[in-house]
């Protein structure tokens, strides 16, 4: 028998041969290795690194930002310190340029410790400080300093006191003599309907409209009729004529100073023979129409839609009433409206919340209404942003708080006329100068504004202004005339009558600096020569009121009135 040694196939299992036998192993499968060994797992020393990777690259990003923000501030401390240095340059500068310009005026006195503290006091930077104020200190400083000493550094001021005269054109001419023979024109077929116009108001500064003459305006369907002086029409002749006009291509119509004729049986009249009225009709003026009743106005109202601008001013029947009707009828497409010297529309609630109504009214004139201030300030807090003129001359018991209410709420305000309201102050030109900073016609006639006050309003808004009356402001004087010289070069009309305070050397400058000028009005200037007003009247400038001259010596040059633009 053969040994297990010998023969190795007949070998016992190696388990059970040797049990105990640590090195011992089974037999392994190479096809199922894969199946039976575990994933093999990272070691844990990987993990740790891992984390002190993380803490080094967020120390790394801290330490970055902190270098950021370091930078930073170092930069902020660096600007500063530049601004403080140019800061303390600037403030050299300006104590190096007032020691220079004290100097060259020797003349002026030494100021005491107190005036220097008082000086100081008002150089301080005031936050919210407006224009109107800085300015008006500005002219103080000036007036405490100089006195009336500036007023010989414009010592002979020459004027151009040759008149270039031109030849009148060929149309004028014959319009002219048309406007003479008024009553041989036989027919205007033809004529466009601005020389129409100007026809019209020719023949109506000459008193010579009549039927006949109104007739030949109405002709040839024209888009506008336009007579300044209705004053000779019946009710039967106005009933005739707008009954056989063109109303359909009518879209301007002015009867100013039609107060016989529009009568509430002739606009009743009119309807019945013309039940379609006005369809096209856009801008009325009845001015002085004194027996326009509040019924006739509602007949003139329904029949025209289309109506945006409409001038009731001087009709003297009409209630507020009038003013509902207006507001029931075109409260969303009103532009215009006129209701300046209507003495039957009384301050009531009906009239504040009608007047309230009118969403897109931008030309307003209440002139000569009494107790309307409220309404005044309601409107104006409601739809003040969308006016463009404003007429509250006459108006008793306007203020400074509704100068105020307008200076805030009416920023475009083109136009404005506060003739004759004794309760104004300088606080009310304050308001006006920084809040409507659009104006270029303003009147302030009769006003007590000081000297100072409107040289600090023409300083501030004078660059735009080619319309200004300063009738009868008693208190103008040099620092008025030399902001009109210095700020105001784009003015065309000034009234100067009765300010009693000017010289005829600030005269001489206003007149020497305003180049576009074309005409001034000086009545009551009794304070200077006569030889210089005849000097004057030779210039090229058209002066209204000197003595021995007519009131209508240019009718050209007429002040255009704030609500011109719509009426």
């Amino acid at each position: 028998m053969t040994s297990s040694r010998e023969d190795p196939e007949i070998l016992p299992d190696a388990a059970e041969d040797q049990p105990n036998l640590p090195d011992a192993s089974p037999p392994v499968n190479p096809d199922s290795v894969n199946q039976q060994q575990p994933p093999t797992l990272l070691p844990l020393f990987d993990c740790v690194a891992l984390d002190k990777l993380c803490h080094v690259a967020e120390m790394f990003q801290h330490r970055e930002r902190q270098r950021i923000r370091e930078e930073a501030e170092l930069a902020e401390k660096r600007r500063l310190w530049a601004e403080q240095r140019a800061e303390a340059h600037r403030q050299y500068v300006f104590e190096v340029a007032k020691a220079y310009a004290l100097e060259l005026h020797s003349d002026q006195a030494p100021k005491s410790k107190d005036d220097d503290e008082e000086e100081e006091e008002e150089e301080e930077v005031v936050k919210g400080k407006s224009r109107f104020d800085d300015a008006k200190n500005a002219i103080k400083k000036r007036r405490r300093y100089s006195g009336r000493s500036s007023s010989t550094t414009c010592g002979g001021i020459e004027l151009s006191m040759t008149r270039h005269r031109t030849a009148p054109t060929l149309t004028e001419l014959c319009m002219r003599v048309l406007a003479e023979n008024s009553e041989a024109i036989e027919s205007l077929h033809l004529v466009p309907d601005h020389l129409k116009k100007k026809i019209s108001s020719l023949v109506s500064d000459s008193s010579k409209v009549d039927k006949a003459f109104m007739q030949l305006l109405v002709d040839d369907s024209p888009s506008e009729v336009s007579v300044k002086n209705c004053v000779d029409l019946e009710e039967e002749d106005l009933t005739q004529i707008l009954s056989e006009c063109d109303r359909v291509s009518l879209e301007v119509l002015n009867l100013d100073l039609c107060g016989r004729a529009m009568t509430e049986n002739a606009i009743t009249e009119f309807f019945k023979r013309s039940p379609n009225g006005f369809p096209s009709l856009a801008r009325l003026s009845l001015q002085g129409a004194f027996c326009l009743t509040d019924n006739a106005l509602a007949l003139i109202s329904r029949s025209a839609p289309l109506l945006r601008v409409i001038n009731l001013c001087e009709c003297s029947l009409l209630t507020f009433q009038a003013v509902k009707i207006l507001a029931d009828y075109f409260g969303s497409t009103l532009r215009g409206l006129n209701i300046g010297g209507c003495q039957g529309i009384k301050p009531c609630d009906v009239f504040r919340i009608s007047l309230s109504r009118f969403e897109k009214l931008s030309s307003l004139s209440v002139a000569g209404l009494e107790g309307i201030n409220d309404v005044v300030v309601g409107f104006c807090t409601s739809w003040g942003s969308n006016l463009t003129d404003l007429s509250l001359a006459s108006c008793v018991g306007v203020n400074d708080g509704t100068l105020w209410t307008v200076g805030r709420y009416c920023p475009n305000l083109e136009a404005l006329d506060i003739s004759e309201l004794d309760n104004l102050t300088d606080a009310s030109l304050k308001e006006i100068t920084d809040g409507c900073r659009s104006l270029n016609s303003v009147k302030f006639t009769r006003n007590r504004f000081s000297d100072e006050g409107v040289a600090a309003f023409l300083e501030v808004c004078g660059g735009s202004i080619n319309n200004l009356s300063l009738n009868n402001v008693r208190d103008v004087g040099q620092e008025t005339a030399n902001s009109l010289a210095k700020y105001c070069k784009r003015l065309h009309y000034l009234d100067l009558s009765w300010c009693r305070k000017l010289t005829e050397e600030e005269l001489r400058q206003i007149m020497s600096c305003c180049s576009l000028l074309r005409s001034l009005k000086l009545f009551g200037w009794t304070q200077v020569k006569e030889d210089f007003l005849e000097d004057l009247s030779r210039s090229e400038v058209s002066i209204v009121g000197l003595k021995m001259t007519s009131l209508f010596a240019h009718p050209d040059d007429s002040y255009p009135s704030v609500d011109a633009k719509c009426f």
